[in-house]
């Protein structure tokens, strides 16, 4: 059972309250002692009176007696108490070093011998308390010649004394007395502070607000405090004497009940919630802390609990379930709304850019093409509101997740100001970029995010700013493998005032109604910039005056990386003609955006299948050769991720099918490749973006997942590591042919036993092969393999990255037996 967070302190409760027992059974093991040794000394007294009586009636024996006196005599001096032996005159017959040493006699015990004590008690007085009392008490005791044991005396130092007075008869005849002193000073300590200290716990647990009993090893209550009276709605009367778990629990969790008695025998503590009922019927639920309870030989007796009533805790418990499971509800809600939304705006807009931008291609007159541009401008202005919606709740939901990848700053500092340099020179303002020196070539990161941010803080510079310059400054410091970079973006607008800066990171805020209507926005984009540099572990801060300008400072740390990290930034020509002869299926419900994309392809050659739902689609891939899918995810009848996994499971592994989709949120996303989707197109989406996808699948003879057009394999690595050797070369193919599609049956059966340890043992020994090879198609491939595996092995992109690069592995080794007979 999940342990309550007030378990804790009940244990360090239950800890004194057994320390308190632990002392107790300590000090009455020491009285036991002291009792037993009192005994012994009660036995020898006795011999002695014995040995007087048997003896002083024979004269013949006198000797005998003398010995056994001075026997006697011995065995009292090494006595723990002070001894004094009268005889009826009071004349001294024996007394040992203990005596005189408790009374600071300055004499021998032999010196004393014979002496008369009849004046000892008046001597002696002043060293007890109450002198008088003292010497009143030693002349009754010698009146009235009865044995009196354990007489407690205190001394004026402060220590006590218990005497035995033994009166010693020979036939009936009064024949002296013995008097015994023990300081029990110590042992009375003892008794007073354990008292005192039962008595404190006594009063902390009467009155502390948690519960106590205890409880014999049948479970029979032997001791409540009156806390646990309370929180029950028992009486103590009727509880102890019965059953706590029948009358508690009436019943219930009586196999629980009975395996926490086990573990108290083994001697086990441990703190666990109970549900029980109260007098009332009351339903509670308790926090039990129980131990064992021990006897003096060591044996557990039984138990003593803590309890802790969490009645209301359990209740806020689960209101706090209720709730989240509400709010959980909500963002399912807000979230599905959002997909919603997105689909519906998206899917005109993603029609409206694209055939705007075909139309582009026309022959217009100076006036449509101008009415054209601000049809595009309002598109385009619309698509970044919405983008900054999107953008803001998948960033509350968590959704949001950043690239680490490699980028140069000066670059993207470059890129970013020439998009804006047209808006700049509208406003005839002078635009600046100043990068300092030691930047290093290659930084670690998510640059499409930091394009975000820079576009948005750029852009609003130029925004607000009405006559002056906007400087974009960037600065850098190394600290170990990583650089500092302060971006500092300083314009001359119109500035905020103090009381507006506190909000600037606040969504939906805007200075006034007047900068809404005038400047546009939504007043999302300083709120998502803020969350996005949170999430680069980055800080943004804000320095203005009113009417006289802004300086926003950005800091960000990034891990520098190396040349070939870099991924190609000019993506030159594309050659749509390897698309010829291709046969396209369609699967879009939307008229206007199969318009979009059989508009864009009617150059290419290609011969489009145009379905509106996902059960035409099927129809179509049983009956007819398709070379790739493009399949919309939101269509009636039967919707795209419902038609891909019936493709996937009854027709084909090896069929590409892209989503096109205009929903933006991650978890779609997700759904894509989990029902078995290849590739990911958003919509709205540029014309070049389009052609990536399809030359990506179809511009080899042999689709190969992820091979972005590249060759099978290069063996010129292999042959410059074997100087040439084909005998080597030939071996490392052969080896290859037989280890890889082992390696890729392996993650697969991996991937399904859920062994995310062998996947990445699998993908790490594999690596050098796909290297030496040159089997590029593959190479980040199997790295984004064991990456997802060590960082995200829930991924849905785990899977379709080890079919694909199982289906590659497969064409690859035919590919070589095919080329090289010999292997």
């Amino acid at each position: 059972m999940r342990m309550n967070p007030l378990a804790s302190s009940s244990a360090e409760q239950l800890t004194s309250v057994t320390s308190l027992h632990q002392e107790n059974e300590r000090l009455r093991r020491e009285k036991q002692e002291l009792e037993v040794i009192v005994q012994q000394q009660r036995v020898v007294i006795t011999q002695l009176e014995q040995q007087l009586s048997e003896r002083t009636d024979a004269p013949e024996g006198v000797d005998e007696l003398r010995t056994h006196a001075h026997r006697l005599a011995n065995l009292l001096n090494d006595f723990q108490e002070g001894i004094l032996l009268e005889d009826e005159h009071r004349s001294i017959v024996l007394v040992n070093q203990l005596f005189c040493d408790l009374f600071t006699v300055p004499l021998a015990p032999h010196q004393m011998k014979g002496m008369d004590c009849s004046g000892m008690a008046e001597q002696s007085k002043r060293f007890f308390r109450q002198p008088e009392q003292f010497v009143a008490r030693v002349n009754q005791l010698l009146r009235d010649q009865k044995h009196v044991v354990g007489e407690e005396l205190e001394l004026a130092d402060g220590r006590i004394l218990e005497r035995d007075y033994v009166p010693i008869f020979i036939d009936n005849l009064y024949a002296g007395h013995l008097w015994k002193y023990a300081d029990i000073t110590r042992r009375k300590l003892a008794e007073k502070a354990s008292v005192r200290l039962n008595e404190k716990y006594r009063r902390i647990i009467d009155n502390m607000n948690l519960g106590l009993i205890e409880v014999d090893l049948d479970e029979r209550i032997v001791y409540t405090n009156q806390s646990f009276c309370a929180m029950s709605g028992y009486d103590a009367d009727e509880l102890i004497g019965n059953v706590a778990t029948e009358v508690l629990l009436k019943g219930q969790n009586i196999d629980v009940m009975r395996e926490k008695n086990e573990s108290r025998l083994k001697g086990s503590m441990d703190a666990y919630e109970v549900a029980i009922k109260n007098k009332r019927g009351e339903a509670m639920w308790w926090l039990v802390s129980g131990a064992p309870l021990y006897a003096e030989t060591g044996e557990v007796v039984g138990s003593i609990g803590i309890h802790l009533d969490i009645t209301n805790q359990k209740q806020l418990e689960s209101e706090l379930r209720v709730a989240k499971q509400e709010a959980e509800r909500s963002s399912q809600a807000k979230e599905l709304f959002l997909a919603n939304m997105s689909h519906e705006i998206r899917t005109p807009m993603n029609a409206i850019l694209s055939l705007g931008q075909q139309l582009t291609k026309t022959t217009l007159t100076d006036h449509q093409q101008f009415f054209l541009s601000m049809i595009n401008t309002a598109a385009r202005n619309l698509l970044v509101i919405i983008n900054d919606i999107l953008d803001f709740s998948k960033i509350e939901a968590g959704q949001l997740s950043l690239e680490h990848i490699g980028f140069n700053m000066g670059d993207l500092l470059q890129r970013a100001v020439n998009v804006l340099a047209h808006n700049a020179r509208e406003k005839d303002l002078q635009l600046d970029v100043v990068v300092g020196s030691g930047l290093a070539p290659v930084l670690l990161g998510d640059p499409y995010r930091l394009n975000q941010v820079l576009m948005n803080l750029v852009g609003n510079a130029i925004k607000f700013t009405e006559s002056g310059r906007v400087q974009v400054r960037c600065q850098n410091r190394t600290v170990g493998n990583s650089q500092l970079v302060t971006i500092c973006i300083a314009d001359t607008g119109i500035g905020m005032t103090a009381s507006f800066k506190q909000n600037l990171f606040a969504k939906f805020t805007q200075e006034d109604g007047s900068i809404g209507r005038r400047y546009g926005g939504t007043g999302l984009g300083m709120s998502i910039t803020k969350q996005l540099i949170d999430l680069m572990g980055g800080t943004i801060e804000v320095e203005s005056v009113k009417n006289e300008g802004t300086t926003v400072t950005v800091h960000l740390s990034f891990p520098i990386g190396i040349g070939d990290v870099l991924p190609a930034t000019d993506p030159g020509a594309q050659n749509t003609s390897l698309l010829a002869g291709k046969r396209i299926l369609l699967v879009e419900d939307n008229d206007m955006n199969r318009l979009v994309v059989t508009t864009i392809l009617a150059a290419c050659a290609v011969t489009v299948i145009e379905v509106a739902n996902g059960a035409e689609a099927l129809d179509i891939v049983r009956t007819q050769a398709v070379d790739l899918v493009l399949m919309d995810v939101q269509m009636p009848v039967m919707d795209g991720l419902e038609a891909t996994r019936i493709i996937r499971q009854e027709i084909s592994l090896s069929l590409p099918v892209i989503a096109l989709t205009a929903s933006a949120i991650r978890t779609e996303k997700e759904e894509c490749y989990k029902a078995g989707m290849n590739g990911f197109l958003a919509k709205p989406f540029e014309e070049r973006e389009l052609f990536d996808v399809l030359l990506k699948w179809l511009a080899t003879d042999k689709p190969l997942p992820g091979t972005d057009e590249k060759p099978l394999y290069d063996l010129s690595k292999l042959e410059s590591i074997g100087r040439g050797n084909q005998a080597f070369i030939q071996k490392m193919i052969r080896l290859f042919c037989t280890d890889a599609p082992d390696v890729a049956a392996q993650l697969k059966m991996a991937h399904r036993d859920a062994n995310v340890d062998q996947i990445k043992q699998l993908a790490h020994r594999i690596k050098p092969a796909i290297d030496n090879l040159g089997v590029q198609t593959q190479r980040a491939v199997i790295r984004r393999i064991g990456e997802l595996a060590t960082n995200e092995p829930d991924s849905p992109e785990l899977p379709v990255l080890i079919d694909q690069f199982k289906e590659a592995i497969s064409v690859i080794v035919a590919h070589m037996q095919a080329t090289y007979p010999g292997v």
